[in-house]
């Protein structure tokens, strides 16, 4: 029985950071090349890579772990600022989406951009990540109603794929 809760804790624990209680060992950052420009945007991404920038996946991860993260700072603003839970929600999925546009506009093998919108039509129904709405309607359909249905949303925008992250080595 011991080595099968030991087994469940690591299982848990390799799931993803967001679980309470799980120790994960940070992952090396590695410093950013120096002149390598970092995109604002999926459009300033794709006008960098048509001059000759090129980022590797890592560093296209990189960017978007590093964008991710930022929005925990902003959730503190806004609720400082007496946000609405749904503005709220609309801003952090706005912020995750904008951010994997960009990755996915840094990213250099059109064939593994391509994969990961096949992957994203698939789950989601659409090439892009999910939407907004559909977000909000999985959030209802789990019984979330209301500010709680937009604070999942919220929470949610600050979570990446764990798997993705250990292949590149976060």
């Amino acid at each position: 029985m011991r080595s099968w809760l030991r087994f469940a804790l690591v299982a848990l624990c390799l799931a993803g950071p967001a679980l309470a209680g799980c120790a994960r060992e940070e992952a090396t950052v590695e410093t950013w090349p120096e002149g390598l420009p970092r995109p604002k945007d999926a459009a300033e991404a794709e006008r960098l890579e048509q001059t000759g920038t090129r980022w590797t996946n890592r560093q296209a991860r990189q960017l978007y772990l590093e964008r991710v993260a930022a929005i925990a700072g902003e959730v503190e603003r806004w609720k400082a600022e007496q946000i609405p839970a749904e503005e709220q929600a609309r801003r952090a999925y706005q912020l995750r989406h904008d951010a994997r546009m960009t990755a996915r506009a840094m990213m250099s093998d059109p064939a593994e951009r391509a994969a990961l919108q096949e992957r994203d039509r698939a789950k989601y129904g659409n090439p892009d990540g999910p939407t907004f709405d559909w977000l909000l309607d999985r959030n209802k359909a789990k019984g979330l109603e209301g500010e709680a249905a937009f604070l999942a949303i919220v929470e949610s925008a600050q979570k990446t794929d764990a798997g993705v992250n250990q292949s590149l080595g976060f």
